[in-house]
């Protein structure tokens, strides 16, 4: 009886490490990671000032994209891309090959699949302004 309650304390330490560390993060389900991976084709676009690719883009995240999808300038379409970012940043909070990064002179998020900044709202003007928060 011993041993059970030892093993049983044991495992819940080592839960509450894990999830206090946002290792023991659930995996994405397969609509999250289809959201993630057109939010990223949104993403990029926007960041090549690409407004036809990202609107074209954005009907791939069907109601949670038209916003951007109807969007008629850049400016629209960016405005519209911060609601999806922040559904973004609450599904790759903690996900591997996920980079939640933060413009400073905008104080804005969105989330990427690779180190190298690609900024969404200032595209090809600022492309590289950005930081990795995690």
């Amino acid at each position: 009886m011993m041993n059970i309650m030892k093993t049983a304390a044991a495992c819940f330490v080592i839960a509450w490490i894990a999830l206090g560390t946002g290792v023991a993060q659930a995996s994405l389900s397969n609509s999250d990671k289809e959201f993630l991976t057109a939010y990223e084709k949104v993403r990029s676009a926007l960041a090549a000032d690409d407004l036809a690719g990202a609107k074209a883009a954005a009907t791939e995240l069907r109601d949670d994209g038209i916003a951007v999808a109807k969007s008629s300038s850049l400016k629209e379409a960016r405005l519209a891309f911060e609601a999806l970012s922040d559904k973004a940043k609450q599904l790759a909070a903690g996900q591997s090959g996920y980079y939640i990064v933060n413009c400073p002179m905008l104080k804005k998020d969105w989330v990427q699949n690779s180190e190298k900044i690609g900024n969404p709202y200032y595209g090809k003007e600022m492309g590289s302004c950005g930081e990795i928060k995690k």
